[in-house]
């Protein structure tokens, strides 16, 4: 028998409030999946980071851009992708460079970092029209 997949997709305006949205619907599939209390702050925090990272430094604000996130999940897995709609090809290694010299305490290269350690797996992507975090 094939997983039953589950997928909720959220697309909205490069706005800091809309990062609430993304995180009611993260507490909707916490309950499904009857995620723990620690693990739920750790997926929290990086939902919130990703979501700020693109609507910030991504679409650097601009409301005419968006910000793309789609969740999906079954009984074993949750898997959360962000994506912005910024129009330059982010260096990785430049990103990598950030990341592997950021200070926990640092307002810039901080979110990525923590994203890195809290997740069970990292990427980000240069994709036609944005950059992406899965």
């Amino acid at each position: 028998m094939a997983k039953k997949e589950q997928r909720i997709a959220i697309s909205f305006r490069s706005d800091l409030k809309y990062t609430e949205l993304i995180v009611l619907v993260l507490g909707f599939i916490r309950k499904l999946l009857d995620i723990a209390d620690e693990v739920f702050f750790k997926i929290e925090i990086s939902l919130r980071e990703a979501a700020n990272n693109a609507i910030v430094h991504g679409n650097g604000r601009d409301p005419h851009k968006r910000v793309h996130t789609e969740f999906v999940w079954d009984k074993s897995f949750l898997r959360i992708r962000v994506r912005d709609e910024n129009n330059r090809q982010v260096d990785l290694q430049a990103v990598e460079d950030k990341i592997n010299h950021c200070h926990p305490l640092s307002f810039n290269g901080r979110g990525i970092m923590i994203i890195r350690s809290y997740m069970d797996r990292f990427e980000f992507h240069n994709r036609p029209g944005g950059s992406e975090v899965v």
